[in-house]
Order: structure tokens, then C-alpha cells, then sequence
């Protein structure tokens, strides 16, 4: 059993009806209270952040490394590959070759929200006009409201109003406007697509509440394009696991707060949370294919992204099945902490990968690695860095 979640502040109230989303609530609120308050850290978020050069080696300038790739090894294992203060560049440049970029978000953490922000005009100053960003904190049904943000003229505090009330952000999802404007108004000022990719709140309770049986087939048609494969990507090694320990800890916070009715059901939960993962995945590649050669920069809660077995995993399977040519698809874990990573122990290093094995299970599966890279917005505290990449950090 996981302890009782800690938020920031109290979240919205919901209209009578709907289910507020922004379901890494339990997550993201473990995050605050590992790590308590950033803002002091706010400046060293936005400044200089030097990243990457080649995995693996060691140089003088890691120790001031902010951003890693993990990198499978021989013993099928993940390691922490090395980037130097010069890469940031190659970092950028490699995200901005991709189909799509997820980004893993911690909801009510600002730095996170800076990080991205960064990113994403990283990618798009080597990229002009081939840059569409993907929004879990808006629903499909209010694309319209954000394409007129992009086109708005009205002065800032207007368009962004307007943004607020036309997506109806308060009841629909429960994390701070504010928080985003950097990357909102960075889309408006440089004319980057947005794009709404969250499950409309009505669908997600129908189906918490009485399971994926009570959606019609046209609803079903608007989230999920490969039924077959929809199914059978339940059947994944070590997804089941997944599930167990990503997946189900959320449902006992929403099911605690009372936000899954009288009679919760984890089945139903399962259910909404396999259709919110496939449904964000096949709007964002939906938007790929209309507008081919753009990247998809998809900013999405940190448990959605990680361990390739909610969006990403989705993402790859449906590129495969629709015949997408060498498509790529890479993941960002923004400010990981060793919680992200399974270790209920704070004080403890990030757990790189994880194989979510059934006990009793014969051998091991595959080892799925937390995210391709992991970013920090200022150097991470050598008790987050795993023991056998410690001493590059302490040589320097």
C-alpha cells in the first residue's frame, strides 16, 4: 500500500457528472512530497542547462551533466550513458529527427513545466514550422478553443483567459493553469500547433463506471482505431506487472477520494486508464500522419510515459501496424525521482528499468528502461544517481 498522497493545493471541484482527470494525482502529489517545494530552484531551472554528447564515457564535464540517456548492456540491464556540457545541441537535434517526443510531466511542479517548455523551443528553433504539440490537459472536444488561441491577436492576459474558460480547464482538469502558460504562450508566440489529446471526461466515466461494455461503436471509433491490437497489447511481457504497480496504485487515491463512486471496481479503473493511454497515442498519430514530417511533441503525466508500456509502447504498435515506414518515437523523463522509479525510499538511487516479473515466475522478462532519456532542470543530487555511475560524478 502506498501512503496517503500530499498535494500543493486542493484541486478543482468537478461539474456534477464528470470525472476530473489529471490522473497522476497520487504520482504527482508522491513527487511534492519527496521533493518538497522548488521554487528556489526556479532560476537554475531556466539557465544554462548543458546536456549531451555520446553514452557511456566519462568526461570532465559530467558533473555538470543534466541529462542522460539509458542505455541497454550487456547483461540486458540499463546504464546511465554520460553527456557532456557541449551536447545539448545533438540532444536537441536528435528529438527534433523524431515522429513523436513524449515528454514525461509531474503535473504540479513548475520546474517540470520550464523544462518542457525549454525542449520544446529547442526542438523547434532546429526545426521551424515542423513542430505540433500534444496536450493531455485538454480534451478532444475542445480542439477549436486552442487552435483560436494560436490564431488569437488579443494581448496575452486576454487570449489566455479565453484559453481558460473555452477548454474549461477548472472542472476539466485539476492542476494549475498558470504552470503552463510558459508553454502555452510559447506555442501562440511561435505559431506551434496544439493539439487535444485527453479523453473527453463523460467517455472515461462511463467506462470507470460501468466498464468499456458501456460505450457505443462510434465512441469507441473516436479513441481506438486497432481494436485487435488494443486487446492484445494486455498480453505484452510484463505488462500485467505494469499494471500492478503503475497502473493500480492511482486507482486506491481515486477510489479513497470517492472519485469512482460507491462502489469502485478495479476492472472498470483498468479499463478507463488502458482506453486514456490508447485513445492519447492514436489522436496524436492521427495528427502525424496529416501532417507527415512534423514532430509530435506529446506532454503527458510521467506515469503515462514511463517504462514504454502505457502511451510510448502504444505509439510503436500502431506506427508498426499502420506501416509507418521508419518512424521513431523517443521518451523524456522530466525530474525523475527514485519514487518514479518503484523505490518507495526517497533516500534511495533511481531504479533504471524495471521487468515487472510475477513472482514465482521462472525467469525474468524483458527489462524495460524508466524512459530513452531522463532531464533534469538543475544537476541531480548524487543520492538519485545510481552507485555504478557515481564515480564519474565524484572524480569531478
Amino acid at each position: 500500500m502506498h501512503p496517503a498522497p500530499r498535494c500543493r493545493a486542493a484541486p478543482a471541484r468537478t461539474a456534477p457528472g464528470m470525472q476530473m482527470q489529471g490522473g497522476e494525482g497520487y504520482e504527482a502529489s508522491q513527487k511534492l512530497g519527496r521533493r518538497g517545494f522548488m521554487a528556489a530552484l526556479l532560476t537554475a531551472a531556466v539557465a544554462g542547462s548543458s546536456v549531451i554528447g555520446a553514452p557511456g564515457g566519462a568526461s570532465a564535464e559530467d558533473a555538470g551533466a543534466k541529462a542522460f540517456e539509458l542505455v541497454p548492456t550487456k547483461d540486458e540491464r540499463w546504464a546511465l550513458g554520460g553527456f557532456t556540457e557541449n551536447g545539448e545541441t545533438e540532444l536537441l537535434s536528435g528529438l527534433a529527427s523524431c515522429d513523436v517526443v513524449f515528454l514525461g510531466e509531474h503535473h504540479n511542479q513548475a520546474d517540470d513545466h520550464l523544462l518542457q517548455a525549454k525542449i520544446v523551443e529547442g526542438i523547434a528553433a532546429r526545426k521551424p514550422g515542423g513542430v505540433m504539440i500534444g496536450l493531455e490537459m485538454v480534451q478532444v472536444q475542445y480542439q477549436n478553443a486552442l487552435d483560436e488561441y494560436i490564431a488569437s491577436t488579443l494581448p496575452d492576459k486576454e487570449a489566455d483567459a479565453a484559453l481558460f474558460e473555452g477548454v474549461q480547464w477548472a472542472t476539466r482538469w485539476q492542476w494549475s493553469f498558470e504552470g503552463y502558460l510558459p508553454l502555452l504562450q510559447l506555442a501562440r508566440r511561435e505559431k506551434i500547433p496544439l493539439v487535444a489529446l485527453n479523453v473527453d471526461s463523460e467517455t472515461l466515466a462511463k467506462v470507470r463506471f460501468g466498464g468499456l461494455e458501456m460505450l457505443s461503436e462510434a465512441e469507441k471509433d473516436v479513441y481506438v482505431d486497432d481494436r485487435k491490437g488494443f486487446i492484445s497489447f494486455s498480453k505484452v511481457p510484463g505488462f500485467m506487472g505494469y499494471v500492478q504497480e503503475v497502473v493500480m496504485p492511482s486507482y486506491e487515491f481515486h477510489a479513497s477520494m470517492g472519485l469512482l463512486g460507491p462502489n469502485p471496481k478495479q476492472a472498470n479503473f483498468y479499463s478507463s486508464r488502458v482506453l486514456w493511454d490508447e485513445g492519447m497515442s492514436n489522436i496524436a498519430l492521427r495528427s502525424v500522419e496529416k501532417n507527415p514530417g512534423k514532430t509530435m511533441v506529446v506532454i503527458e503525466g510521467a506515469d503515462h510515459v514511463k517504462y514504454r508500456l502505457g502511451s510510448v509502447g502504444r505509439m510503436e504498435r500502431m506506427a508498426k501496424t499502420r506501416n509507418l515506414q521508419n518512424f521513431k518515437v523517443k521518451s523524456v523523463l522530466l525530474n525523475p525521482t527514485a519514487y518514479d522509479s518503484l523505490i518507495e525510499d526517497s533516500s534511495q538511487p533511481l531504479a533504471l528499468a524495471s521487468a515487472f516479473t510475477p513472482a514465482g515466475a521462472p525467469q525474468a522478462g524483458p527489462a524495460y528502461p524508466l524512459a530513452d532519456f531522463i532531464w533534469f532542470s538543475s544537476v541531480p543530487p548524487l543520492s538519485l544517481v545510481p552507485a555504478e555511475a557515481r564515480l564519474r560524478f565524484l572524480r569531478n
